[in-house]
């Protein structure tokens, strides 16, 4: 934990005691830390005898996650669907750039809506009126544990829930290396107010679908080797999309880095998806964040990169053979070992 959180904590209590209507988004494709950390802040505000409205922004609730509690507050709408002028204050949880509050339109924020970013990416470029911004943290449950901790909140068993599972899934099960022992000190104590997390545990590691397995099968048949048997890509084009009909959210169950990152090999490893032409996702990984950082690669190649040292996502608006080109230089420019 930083010490910004010192100062900056009351700060941003006294902006929700000074405002009258809140609003709070899901990131694009929300995982459980986006979505927990919204509920969880959803119902401090309550307590606080706030207004506040959770929007569910660009995707659909994921259907693993569905027997979380509470998930019925959210609005079903994105931020291109609602009016700014109507909340005094937006609380952006768990989003690195303006391009995770949505992806429909512009992100605008009115002169009369105050905003407050609290993330843990590195990455973070909102640059709102107020940035809380604690890259030592797990994930942003666990820093609004920190920021409930300081206000007094009482963290409730649905509270306590919603943080232990963003905690559990942003560290993989608390395998990653941004675990630290205070998120397991975190951790201790939410599982003391709710020890009932297993079904949900287990439900966000085993989700998938016969497609889902379909899709990734694909995905894995299509692996691109570079550098010496270093770097390795999964491709997969638009034109599979488009002969097994894929909603985009189907899709992007071909972004398959974690898969990926379990060969000791690979260095460097990313999954390519070519969701509309010249418009490919892209989903780094490293298992040695020692020697190397793919958040500068997805910051360097995409217009919204971002992530962590291990784990990182962009967008690179270039014909698929073009972006995978200009990965490999971005890499070997980063990376001099991997120069061939």
């Amino acid at each position: 934990m930083t010490s910004d959180i010192h100062y900056l904590a009351p700060q941003i209590l006294s902006a929700i005691k000074d405002s009258k209507n809140i609003l709070l988004h899901c990131h694009l494709y929300p995982d459980p830390d986006s979505i927990g950390s919204v509920l969880a802040m959803t119902a401090a505000l309550k307590q606080l005898g706030k207004r506040v409205t959770p929007i569910m922004g660009d995707s659909e609730f994921p259907e693993y996650f569905i027997d979380i509690p509470n998930k019925d507050w959210f609005v079903t709408k994105n931020y291109s669907q609602i009016n700014p002028e109507d909340y005094d204050l937006f609380l952006i949880l768990d989003s690195s750039g303006p391009h995770m509050v949505t992806q429909t339109g512009d992100v605008v924020f009115p002169k009369t809506m105050k905003t407050i970013a609290i993330d843990h990416h590195r990455t973070n470029h909102i640059n709102a009126d107020i940035n809380l911004i604690d890259t030592l943290c797990s994930s942003t449950s666990e820093l609004l544990f920190q920021l409930f901790s300081h206000w007094k909140i009482k963290i409730d068993k649905d509270m306590a829930l919603q943080l232990f599972l963003g905690i559990f899934a942003d560290t993989g099960g608390f395998k990653y290396m941004n675990t630290s022992p205070e998120t397991f000190r975190v951790a201790s104590e939410l599982v003391k107010i709710n020890s009932n997390y297993h079904s949900l545990a287990y439900a966000i590691e085993n989700h998938h679908k016969a497609l889902d397995l379909e899709i990734m099968g694909l995905a894995l048949s299509s692996i691109e080797k570079y550098s010496n048997n270093q770097i390795a890509f999964s491709i997969f084009p638009y034109e599979l999309i488009q002969q097994k009909s894929l909603s985009r959210d189907e899709a992007s169950e071909a972004l398959i880095p974690d898969t990926l990152r379990t060969v000791t090999d690979w260095r460097i490893v990313a999954s390519l998806v070519e969701m509309s032409p010249g418009e490919i996702q892209v989903s780094l990984r490293t298992r040695y964040e020692d020697d190397y950082d793919v958040s500068k690669i997805a910051k360097a190649i995409g217009e919204k990169g971002g992530g962590h040292r291990g784990a990182a996502g962009t967008t690179i608006k270039q014909p698929l053979d073009t972006a995978k080109q200009s990965l490999l230089a971005i890499i070997s420019e980063l990376y001099s070992e991997f120069k061939e």
